[in-house]
This record gives C-alpha cells, sequence and structure tokens, in this order.
C-alpha cells in the first residue's frame, strides 16, 4: 500500500507543477479528478467490501501421499452493479509443522459472477493438512488503493499414506494365538468350550471329553465335538508419541509405518488392535483391524493423533487398558515412525 500510495502523490505533485506551468482546461480537469479519486475510491471499496462472499465445500477432503492436491474455493460477486478486482491469500499447514506456507492468487469477478479458485498443492508428507483463506484484498477500478477483507476461513484435507507391503514373518504362535472374541472361525478349530466348531466321528486320538452324547445317541455311534477358534487380537500395535518427538516428517513417517504394519497383517489375516493415548479424555484409544476397509478407518482417525505430555500418566493408562488382556506380540511404533519389539528397534519383524 505504501508504494501504491508514494505512487499516487507523485502523480498528484506532477499534475500540480503541469497546472501552474501550464494553464490548461485538459490538466485542470485530470487535477480534479486524481484529487477526488480518493473519495471515489473509498466509496467503490465500502461498497462491494462485504459482496465478495467464499465458499470452501469443494475443497477435496482427502489426498493421497505422493500426488498433488487441487483444492477449489469459490469466490462469489454478490454485487450486482460493481465488478470486484481481489487477491486472496490462502495459507496452509502441515500437521505439527510450525511453518505456514502462503499463495496468492489475484483475478476480476463480474456483477453476480463467481470463479474458481484452484490452490494446487504438493503432497510430501501425509498427514492432515490445514488449507485456510486467510484474506482477500479488493481493489478499486484502477488498482490503486485496496482494502482487505479477514476471511478466517479453514478446512482440512487429509493426506493417505501409501498403503504398501513391510517384510515381516508371522510365527506359529501368533497364528495359532486365541483370544477372546465375540466371533468365530469358520475354517479353524480352536479350544474354546463355549463355541461348537463341528461334528464329526470319534477318532482313536479323541478325548473322551470332547464326546457329544446326545448327537452320539441320535447317530448310534460315537460323535466328537470339535471347538470353536475366537477371532481375537493376537498382535497389538501401540501408537507412542510423545510431545518431544512432534514433528512434521515424523508424524507423516509415523502414519507411514502404522499403515504399511496393519495392510500387511491384514494381507496375512492376522486379526490386530490399534491402540493409542488420548490426554484430552484421559484414556486409551482402541481399534480392531480385521481387513482393508477397517485398517484404512483406522489410519484416518489416526492423522487426528495429538501427542501426549505426561509420560507417566500414558503408561498407567496402558497398563490398566490392557489388564488381564494377553497377546501373542506387541509392537510398538514411536514419534518417528521406528519399529519396536520388546523395546528394541526391529528391521524385520517376527510376530
Amino acid at each position: 500500500m505504501f508504494g501504491r500510495i508514494t505512487g499516487y502523490l507523485a502523480v498528484l505533485l506532477l499534475t500540480v507543477y503541469m497546472y501552474f506551468m501550464y494553464n490548461d482546461t485538459v490538466i485542470s480537469g485530470i487535477l480534479i479528478f486524481i484529487l477526488f479519486y480518493p473519495l471515489c475510491s473509498a466509496f467503490c471499496l465500502l461498497s462491494v467490501r462485504n459482496s465478495i462472499v467464499p465458499d470452501l465445500e469443494r475443497v477435496p477432503a482427502m489426498g493421497e501421499s505422493g500426488r498433488p492436491v487441487k483444492a477449489d474455493i469459490v469466490l462469489e460477486n454478490r454485487s450486482r452493479i460493481f465488478s470486484i478486482r481481489y487477491e486472496n491469500t490462502v495459507s496452509l499447514k502441515y500437521s505439527f509443522d510450525k511453518k505456514k506456507r502462503k499463495n496468492r492468487y489475484r483475478g476480476v469477478l463480474g456483477p453476480g459472477e463467481h470463479e474458481d479458485c484452484w490452490c494446487r498443492f504438493e503432497t510430501d508428507v501425509c498427514g492432515a493438512v490445514e488449507l485456510e483463506l486467510e484474506s482477500v484484498r479488493i481493489y478499486d477500478p484502477l488498482g490503486i488503493f485496496y482494502i482487505r477483507k479477514r476471511i478466517r476461513r479453514k478446512t482440512r484435507v487429509k493426506i493417505m499414506p501409501e498403503f504398501r507391503l513391510m517384510p515381516l514373518e508371522i510365527t506359529k504362535k501368533t497364528r495359532d494365538f486365541q483370544a477372546d472374541a465375540p466371533e468365530y472361525s469358520d475354517k479353524k478349530k480352536g479350544n474354546d468350550p463355549s463355541e461348537l466348531y463341528q461334528v464329526r466321528e470319534y477318532r482313536i486320538q479323541d478325548s473322551l471329553k470332547d464326546i457329544h452324547w446326545k448327537m452320539s445317541a441320535k447317530e448310534d455311534q460315537i460323535m466328537i465335538k470339535e471347538r470353536g477358534f475366537p477371532l481375537g487380537c493376537a498382535v497389538l500395535i501401540w501408537i507412542d508419541f510423545p510431545e518431544k518427538e512432534k514433528s512434521a516428517e515424523g508424524f507423516s513417517a509415523l502414519l507411514d509405518t502404522a499403515a504399511s504394519l496393519s495392510i500387511t497383517l491384514v494381507e496375512y489375516k492376522c486379526i490386530h488392535m490399534a491402540a493409542w493415548y488420548d490426554e484430552k479424555e484421559m484414556q486409551v484409544v482402541r481399534r480392531r483391524i480385521r481387513d482393508e476397509e477397517s485398517a484404512c478407518e483406522f489410519i484416518w482417525e489416526l492423522m487426528d493423533l495429538q501427542p501426549y505430555r505426561d509420560g507417566e500418566k500414558a503408561e498407567i493408562c496402558r497398563k490398566e487398558a490392557f489388564r488381564g488382556q494377553e497377546f501373542s506380540s506387541v509392537v510398538t511404533l514411536d514419534g518417528n515412525g521406528m519399529v519396536k519389539k520388546d523395546g528394541s528397534v526391529q528391521e524385520f519383524l517376527r510376530l
């Protein structure tokens, strides 16, 4: 604005000089126009100040890591008389990033028109991106003076990580691990006496405790009942995200590793549980994952994760949440996406 005002004053002084040097009617008209232009400009700017209305409803809710996102910000001119020359400022802020990236877009809106302002940004890291339309500058017809209208409209775009398989080995201990669950396998027998898997004929190695007496009497031969295999969570993925490890790159790595680990366990038909500490609610959040859909839902929710400050309280809540519950393996993901099992970093996981 300072440069524009300086330019205006320079033109005004030059016109005044020419007015006294040359007694010309045209110069007099130009001088009057220049003198009254600030008043006319102020009138126009105040008239259209509330006529420009933004709409962020067309901004996509999701993007993919590594692929650019195009956000459509719609600006509408509700004035039926004046055209509006504008310049808006759009800022982008990634999860736990201290810096904002600002972009400016210019255009002209005719009376009653609307315009799509496409904001294109790269997705170098995954996580939630806060997109904010901070303000709009509205210029007068000659583009000399402007008035700034603060908007402060925000929306979020969640950048999903790539779900790629990672190298790991599922041991027999995990495959045969039985945990309590409300559902049972229809392809595998187990040792849960509360659920019946199938009934079959007696074999020499069968225990007498497994004889189905009613079915044996009906079939007039000894029948054996096989117990059910509960589809419980064999593996626990614990998300450990303290305040001191908070960073945009670290959180992106955490999401990427969690997505890869979860989808790999799904590929191996290994039902697992993901859990983390919610300091605001002072509780442990637990999610059961058994297929691709639940894995995607887990990552989608994980992008809203906030780091905790009180590590002692987090550990107490963790122990209380899993008291009496067992897993074949517990994998910990820290704030930098490092995988730990039994307290040590694991490059190749054997679960």
